[in-house]
């Protein structure tokens, strides 16, 4: 019996540091939640002198944080080509140039509905 309890303990340790070690892709309610203030930035039809928004780059940063491996890359990528079919007309070429306009090392693609997000990379 004390063995299979110290089995069980174990087998939960390891559970545990598995699932924050490798952790769930980003939720696509945080990551539009994140985005939601940059939408006024990402729907104008051209581009402009106008530069997004503190809340907007904060929220990019944020994705930043969450866009750990290539999996959460694609999760966010799916996420944000979902809202942007909801939101309507996205300039896909704003959306790529939110990270450098927020001052974020962070390459975006110019994502759209036809966008595939398997062919993300990491850099």
């Amino acid at each position: 019996m004390a063995r299979f309890l110290v089995f069980l303990a174990l087998a939960l340790v390891v559970t545990a540091l598995s699932n924050d070690a490798l952790g769930a892709p980003p939720s696509c309610q945080t990551v539009t939640t994140q985005l939601a203030p940059c939408l006024s930035y990402i729907q104008r039809s051209a581009k402009g002198g106008d530069n997004p928004s503190v809340p907007c780059c904060t929220g990019i940063d944020n994705i930043y944080q969450l866009a750990k491996t290539k999996e959460d890359r694609v999760a966010i990528c799916n996420c944000l080509k979902t809202a942007f079919i909801h939101a309507g007309n996205v300039n896909p070429t704003l959306v790529a140039e939110l990270p450098k306009k927020c001052g974020i090392s962070f390459n975006m693609p110019p994502i759209d509905k036809n966008y595939d997000c398997n062919t993300i990379s990491m850099y």
